[in-house]
């Protein structure tokens, strides 16, 4: 298991009235600005459609597949590129929540069979 592999869960909201806007500049500008910062190696954006306990305060989570030996450090690399990247007033700024997880078990699948 290859320990410099790491996930970005990245939880935010647009503004409200906003949705198409910030989707929109999510895919075209935000996902391949954060892709060209070192590290940053994949993304794929998910909307909340379903929740079995609470309901989360963020309807959008975007998961980027990070590479590097220290997770803190490529988080400060994004954050060094802020002002570089193209920001949108649709982004509600107020509603990010970012975390970072690194494997500490191999990757299990289950039966791949179409019962």
């Amino acid at each position: 298991m290859s320990k410099n592999r790491h996930l970005l869960l990245a939880l935010t909201n647009p503004v409200p009235g906003r949705e198409d806007e910030f989707n929109a500049w999510y895919d075209a500008h935000h996902v391949p600005e954060c892709l060209e910062v070192r590290g940053f190696k994949s993304c794929q954006r998910f909307k909340l459609t379903a929740s079995q306990h609470d309901q989360p305060r963020q309807a959008y989570l975007a998961l980027y597949e990070l590479e590097g030996d220290d997770p803190k450090a490529l988080l400060q690399g994004l954050e060094a590129t802020r002002s570089e990247r193209t920001q949108s007033p649709a982004f509600d700024r107020e509603s990010v929540s970012l975390w970072v997880f690194s494997p500490i078990a191999e990757k299990q699948h289950g039966d791949e069979s179409d019962d």
